[in-house]
């Protein structure tokens, strides 16, 4: 019988050879992933101010889909695993003359095993470049520019954030977009009163941008309406190889709601397997700022005023600038006659123990006398410094000898120019 399958020697090393180099390619190839369907993640952090300016909003999306391994293909491997381990069983019980050589031919693939492992992971890396990324901001820009946003522009330091967000969420990939928060807080804080993140994970290895762009279109709505948002700018990314979930076969589940999620237990729980591998992650962050002027939200005024009575907004910031000034932009419109002051605390003090008729004709000391009128629309020059130290107080006020009730409304903002986070320091791979 073994006459049939070797007719001769030189022969029979040459299939040996071969079939031990097909037992170390199925044990150590990554198998094939089938790109039927697709996974996207998604995470949006706001920044909201009104009169409190710590006070802040969050939105959060995430979406998944699904990408699963032919179980047709898991069951090949181990037949062939099967028929690999019974022929090597067989050489050795009715050869063993030729123990000797085969040894040999195992100890040279033993000895390629890293230059095979080496060419298998090189053969595995990620596919999409920057070419890619180009190509498909391009074609998102088409799109935005039919509803009238402004198109994406590239921006180098978000760059930076996204390459620290892959090493932060590669550290635990079963829970989304783990660490946002964390790397939000330690690297971006300081822009948190006017600067708004939004973050999307995509794995879009195997397609090209133009189908990729048919797919968030149709089977990622809340993604492709984020990159349709008017209020981003800016875009930056990141692509690297790392660990993901993958579902095997079918799965009912389409998205996870939210970041922070177990995805793992999450899918398991709709009845679907997943398994832990290796993917193509394309990081992006969405920003509506990244260099340049920008403004703060102070305060927004919608409120009434009693005769006798003035509203007061303290103004105080630590602004990342390396301006010496700053610009408290006022608009304010009131129903009757009010004046307006901008004091520092100590200005602000001595208003407050003013009586009622010493207020009546009271103009200063104050670094600001906006005068009496119904409408105020005014630019203050502040001093970054005192902003940051004992800040400002500006002052409503209905302390009128003719006084009346008075419906007051507007807003007010500081415009300054913030420092730009060219780099970011990544401190964990």
């Amino acid at each position: 019988m073994w006459n049939e399958i070797t007719s001769s020697y030189s022969d029979y090393i040459k299939n040996i050879e071969q079939m031990i180099k097909q037992l170390f390619y199925i044990f150590y190839k990554q198998p094939g992933v089938s790109r039927k369907n697709h996974k996207i993640r998604k995470y949006v952090y706001s920044s909201n101010y009104g009169d409190d300016w710590d006070n802040y909003k969050y939105r959060y999306w995430y979406n998944k889909g699904n990408k699963g391994r032919p179980r047709r293909f898991r069951i090949g491997k181990i037949i062939a695993r099967i028929i690999i381990i019974l022929l090597i069983i067989l050489i050795v019980f009715y050869n063993p003359s030729y123990i000797k050589q085969i040894l040999k031919i195992l100890q040279t693939s033993i000895n390629n095993i890293p230059t095979t492992i080496q060419s298998i992971i090189t053969s595995t890396q990620p596919t999409i470049n920057s070419t890619w990324v180009f190509q498909f901001f391009s074609i998102v820009n088409q799109y935005r520019q039919s509803i009238d946003a402004p198109p994406l522009q590239y921006c180098p330091w978000l760059d930076n954030f996204a390459h620290i967000r892959f090493e932060t969420m590669i550290q635990n990939p079963a829970i989304s977009h783990y660490g946002f928060d964390r790397d939000f807080d330690e690297y971006l804080s300081q822009y948190q009163n006017f600067l708004l993140v939004g973050e999307e994970v995509l794995y879009p290895d195997g397609y090209t941008p133009k189908d990729y762009v048919q797919i968030l279109q149709s089977e990622a709505p809340l993604h492709w309406e984020e990159l349709m948002n008017s209020n981003y700018m800016y875009y930056g990314y990141y692509i690297d190889y790392g660990p993901d979930y993958i579902i095997i076969g079918s799965c009912p589940v389409t998205e996870i709601p939210g970041p922070n999620i177990n995805v793992p237990q999450y899918f398991k729980s709709y009845g679907c397997s997943v398994e832990l591998e290796n993917d193509t992650w394309l990081v992006i962050e969405l920003s509506n700022w990244c260099s340049g002027p920008t403004t703060i939200t102070v305060s927004t005024i919608n409120e009434g005023l009693s005769p006798q009575y003035y509203i007061y907004l303290p103004i105080q910031y630590n602004l990342q600038t390396n301006s010496e000034y700053a610009e408290l932009v006022v608009n304010i419109t009131s129903t009757s006659p009010v004046e307006l002051f901008l004091f520092t605390p100590d200005q602000f003090n001595y208003f407050e123990s003013l009586y009622r008729q010493e207020a009546w004709s009271f103009t200063g000391p104050a670094y600001y006398y906006g005068d009496e009128s119904t409408t105020f629309n005014i630019e203050i020059t502040l001093n970054t410094a005192q902003l940051a130290n004992s800040g400002y107080y500006l002052v409503i006020s209905n302390v009128l000898p003719n006084a009346q009730y008075t419906y007051v409304n507007g807003n007010v903002t500081i415009a300054y120019i913030p420092t730009t986070p060219n780099t970011l320091a990544i401190t964990g791979s």
